[in-house]
């Protein structure tokens, strides 16, 4: 997928639902990420491998911001906390490694940028896999609005390394 051409679907998302543009968003960088070892090759699921490769040409200085952005605070410290409202596909909590990952993404976002980047990534996939649109809770709606803002800026991330 060119460049261009996500850019586009990338600011398409600004006139959605939080739901929508999530979706699509994740849908870009999952795209943007599986395309890098094979680009003829695109799969549904993000691939830890080659999203590593990504993030790999993320300068920690990028991170660091990205991890100091306001919308992952929202993230890091939502209230109720986020991991008691995680759950995996068979409805069951996922607190222990939500709540590693969260306590990461508070404690390490300056000193060790990369490892909290991905326990970030980890966190969006269970918000992704949570499938939120079908309960109309109000801290659903705020955490895909925050989740929508973190996936926006991750994308514009992920896409200013293609070549």
């Amino acid at each position: 997928m060119e460049k261009e051409k996500i850019l586009n679907e990338m600011i398409s998302t600004q006139t959605l639902p939080d739901y929508e543009a999530a979706e699509l968003l994740w849908a870009t960088l999952t795209t943007v990420v599986n395309t890098r070892g094979n680009p003829d090759k695109s799969e549904p699921e993000l691939d830890r491998q080659r999203l590593e490769s990504v993030v790999e040409k993320f300068s920690e200085d990028e991170m660091r911001r990205l991890l100091k952005d306001v919308s992952v605070d929202s993230l890091a410290f939502f209230d109720p906390p986020l991991e008691t409202i995680l759950t995996d596909p068979e409805g069951t909590p996922v607190e222990d490694s939500t709540m590693r990952a969260i306590g990461k993404l508070r404690s390490s976002r300056d000193s060790e940028p990369k490892e909290t980047f991905m326990n970030l990534v980890g966190i969006l996939d269970k918000i992704h896999a949570q499938q939120f649109k079908e309960e109309p809770a109000s801290h659903n709606r705020e955490i895909l609005s925050v989740t929508r803002k973190i996936l926006y800026l991750f994308c514009i991330l992920a896409v200013s390394k293609l070549p």
